[in-house]
C-alpha cells in the first residue's frame, strides 16, 4: 500500500475525503464498504498505527439486506459525532465504513489511543438509541484498510 511516511500530521486537517463504495457479502446478506481513498496517502504512517472500530448494532436488523433509511440516517449522525470526538483527541483518519444488515462499523486510524476510552464512554452516556461497541488494535501496516482498499 503506497504511503508517504514523511507527511506531517498537521496536513491531516486538510484531508479532502474522497470515498469509493465497494459491494460484497457478509454471512447471508450484502455488505457495503465505503473506502476513504484519501486515506491511502496515510496508510502505514508510523504515527497512526492504532486502529479503532466503532460498531453499532442495528435496532431493526435486516440480515438479508441493508438498514432501513431512517436507521441509516440516525447512524450517519453518530458517525459524524464519533469522528469529531476522535479528532478532538488528536490526529485521526476515518478509513472505512462497513454496513451489513445487522451492524455498521466505522474504522479509524489514529495516534492517541488514550482518547478512545473516554470517547466511547461519552458516546455510551449520550446515545440511548443504539448500542455502541468499540475495539482498538495495533495495526501499524493498516492491514484492515489494505484488505478493502486494493488496487
Amino acid at each position: 500500500m503506497p504511503s508517504d511516511h514523511h507527511l506531517p500530521l498537521a496536513q491531516l486537517n486538510d484531508l479532502d475525503d474522497s470515498w469509493t463504495l465497494a459491494e460484497g457479502s457478509h454471512g447471508d446478506g450484502p455488505m457495503l464498504v465505503r473506502i476513504n481513498n484519501s486515506a491511502r496517502r496515510w496508510a502505514g504512517h508510523p504515527e497512526l498505527g492504532i486502529r479503532v472500530g466503532f460498531a453499532i448494532a442495528l435496532n431493526h436488523p435486516n440480515p438479508g439486506g441493508l438498514p432501513d433509511a431512517e436507521e441509516n440516517r440516525i447512524i450517519s449522525e453518530l458517525e459524524d459525532r464519533i469522528r469529531e470526538r476522535l479528532q478532538a483527541g488528536g490526529p485521526v483518519v476515518h478509513a472505512l465504513a462497513i454496513t451489513t444488515g445487522t451492524f455498521k462499523e466505522f474504522v479509524f486510524y489514529l495516534k492517541n489511543g488514550e482518547c478512545i476510552g473516554p470517547v466511547h464512554e461519552q458516546l455510551r452516556a449520550e446515545v440511548s438509541s443504539h448500542q455502541i461497541q468499540c475495539m482498538a488494535y495495533l495495526d501499524p501496516q493498516w492491514d484492515v484498510y489494505a484488505s478493502f482498499a486494493t488496487g
